[in-house]
C-alpha cells in the first residue's frame, strides 16, 4: 500500500530531543521569532514559533501519556493506536498528499505519543484537514490494527539487531521498569496479540482528548494567520464524554542487581554499557544530567574518547541521557571486539571511578558547557528538530519557554553542583554491566 511506503518511522528526527544535541540559545537566525503558547477553550494547548528561512511548515501533535500509561500487559498500545489514527483511509488521498510533497509519521515517547506533520506552507492547510479529518474518526479495524502490527514486529526485530540499542533496552528494564518506561515503544510479540480494537479506542479516546493534547507548529506563516488556522482547526476538537484518565498500576520494583546481564547477539562486536539511574527531570536536573553526559562521552575531550583514540580498545564509545518525567538513565559504553570484552570493561569502569574520585576542574566545566551549547545550535537548527524539542519541554512539564532560558541554566551550573550531581548519580559502584554480542 502506497501509505504504508510513506508513514515513516522516525524515531530520532522528531518527538524527543536529538540525544546529541541539549537546548541553548533560540535565536539562530534573525527570521526566528519568539515562543507563543496559548491555551484553546476546549483546554489544547498551542505552541508557535514563526520562522523564515523556509517557506515550510512543520506541525507535531503530541498527546500526554505514551508509553508511561500503557497498562502492564498492554505494552505497545501506545504506538498502535497513534499509528492507526494516521492510517490515510484510501491511496488517492495518500497520493495527494504525496503530490503536495507532504510526509507524516507517528511515534511514541516514554511520557508522551507524537504525529508529526511537515508540508509547503502552500499545502499546510489542505495537508491539516486531511488529518483532522482522520483524527476526529479513526478507523480501528481488525485489518488495519493487523497490518500495522506486522510492522511494529518489523520495527523491534530491527532495532533490536544494533548492539548499541539491545544494549541500551537492557538497561532501560534493569532501571526504568518502576517508572513504566522500560520496553520497546513497539511492544512485544505477545503484548501486540492481546490488543483489542476496544483497548485501542479507550486509549485513543482518554489520551487524544483535546485537553490532553500539545499542538507545536512552526512556520515561515504570519503568526495571526497561522494561529488563526490552528485555533479554528482544533478548536473544533471536543472531548469524549465520561472519559477517564487513570494512570497504570506500576510494576513491582526489581532489584537492577549486581551482576552482568549478557544479551546474545550473532555479531563479532560487543557492546558494553554500564547504566545509571537518574532522578526525575526537572528544571534543575535537566542541565546537570545534559553537562554529565557531554562531559563523560560525546566526541573529542570527552572522558570516554581516550579508550578509542589512545587505548584502541573501542570502534566507538559514547555517553547517552533517557531523561522523562519520572526518572533517567545514563549510559556510558563502547563497542570492542568481543575477545577484548572484560578488558574494555575495566577501561570504562577505570574512566568512571577516576572521575567519580577526581571531580571535574573549572577548565574542563568550561568548555564542556560551550560544546553544550553550541551543539544545541546545530541540532535545533532545522524547524522538525526545533518543533520536537518546544513538544517534548511542555510534554514534561518544564514548559515549552524552558527552550530560551536553558542557556542561562547552563551558564549557571557551578563545580560543586555538577561534582555533587557525580557522587550522587554517577557511582561506578552502583552502576549495571550490559553486555550486548556473542556469548563466550
Amino acid at each position: 500500500m502506497l501509505f504504508n511506503i510513506v508513514v515513516l518511522v522516525l524515531s530520532l528526527a522528531f518527538g524527543e530531543p536529538a540525544p546529541d544535541g541539549a537546548p541553548g540559545l533560540l535565536s539562530t537566525r534573525p527570521t526566528e521569532t519568539r515562543i507563543r503558547r496559548t491555551t484553546l477553550p476546549n483546554g489544547l494547548t498551542l505552541i508557535t514559533q514563526r520562522d523564515e528561512a523556509a517557506a515550510v511548515t512543520v506541525l507535531e501533535i503530541l498527546a500526554k501519556g505514551g508509553k508511561q500509561a500503557e497498562a502492564p500487559g498492554k505494552e505497545g498500545l501506545a504506538y498502535l493506536t497513534t499509528r492507526l489514527a494516521l492510517e490515510i483511509p484510501d491511496e488517492s488521498k495518500a497520493r495527494e498528499l504525496t503530490e503536495m510533497a507532504s510526509q507524516w509519521a507517528a511515534a511514541d515517547r516514554g511520557d508522551y505519543s507524537v504525529i508529526h506533520l511537515e508540508s509547503l506552507t502552500d499545502h499546510f492547510e489542505a495537508t491539516l484537514d486531511m488529518f483532522l479529518e482522520i483524527l476526529k474518526d479513526p478507523l480501528f479495524t481488525g485489518m488495519r490494527i493487523d497490518r500495522v502490527r506486522v510492522d511494529m514486529d518489523g520495527q523491534r526485530k530491527i532495532e533490536s539487531d544494533d548492539n548499541v540499542n539491545a544494549a541500551h533496552l537492557g538497561q532501560m528494564r534493569l532501571w526504568l521498569r518502576p517508572q513504566n518506561y522500560a520496553g520497546s515503544v513497539f511492544g512485544e510479540e505477545a503484548s501486540l496479540k492481546k490488543l483489542k480494537p476496544r483497548d485501542i479506542e479507550a486509549f485513543f479516546k482518554a489520551h487524544f482528548a483535546p485537553d490532553n493534547l500539545i499542538v507545536v507548529a512552526v512556520s515561515d506563516m504570519e503568526e495571526s494567520k497561522l494561529r488563526a488556522i490552528l485555533g479554528k482547526a482544533f478548536g473544533s476538537l471536543r472531548p469524549e464524554p465520561k472519559t477517564v484518565r487513570t494512570p497504570p498500576p506500576p510494576p513491582l520494583r526489581e532489584p537492577a542487581g549486581d551482576r552482568p546481564i549478557i544479551l546474545p547477539r550473532d555479531s563479532k562486536q560487543v557492546c558494553v554499557s554500564l547504566g545509571f539511574g537518574l532522578p526525575p527531570l526537572t528544571a534543575g536536573s535537566y542541565p546537570l544530567a545534559r553537562v554529565f553526559e557531554y562531559l563523560l562521552g560525546k566526541g573529542p575531550g570527552s572522558r570516554l574518547w581516550p579508550l578509542r583514540a589512545y587505548e584502541r580498545l573501542a570502534y566507538d564509545v559514547g555517553a547517552r541521557t533517557t531523561l522523562m518525567r519520572d526518572g533517567g538513565l545514563l549510559e556510558a559504553y563502547l563497542e570492542s571486539d568481543a575477545s577484548r570484552r572484560d578488558a574494555a570493561l575495566a577501561s570504562l569502569q577505570k574512566a568512571l571511578a577516576d572521575l567519580y574520585r577526581d571531580g571535574v576542574g573549572p577548565e574542563e566545566l568550561a568548555e564542556t558547557k560551550a560544546f553544550v551549547k553550541s551543539e544545541f545550535l546545530r541540532a535545533n537548527e532545522t524547524r522538525d528538530r526545533r518543533t520536537g524539542i518546544l513538544g517534548f519541554f511542555e510534554a514534561v512539564g518544564l514548559g515549552a519557554g524552558y527552550f530560551e532560558t536553558f542557556p542561562a541554566a547552563i551558564d549557571g551550573v557551578t563545580l560543586d553542583a555538577l561534582n555533587a550531581f557525580i557522587r550522587e548519580f554517577g557511582d561506578p559502584a552502583k552502576a549495571t554491566v550490559v553486555f550486548a554480542g556473542p556469548v563466550r
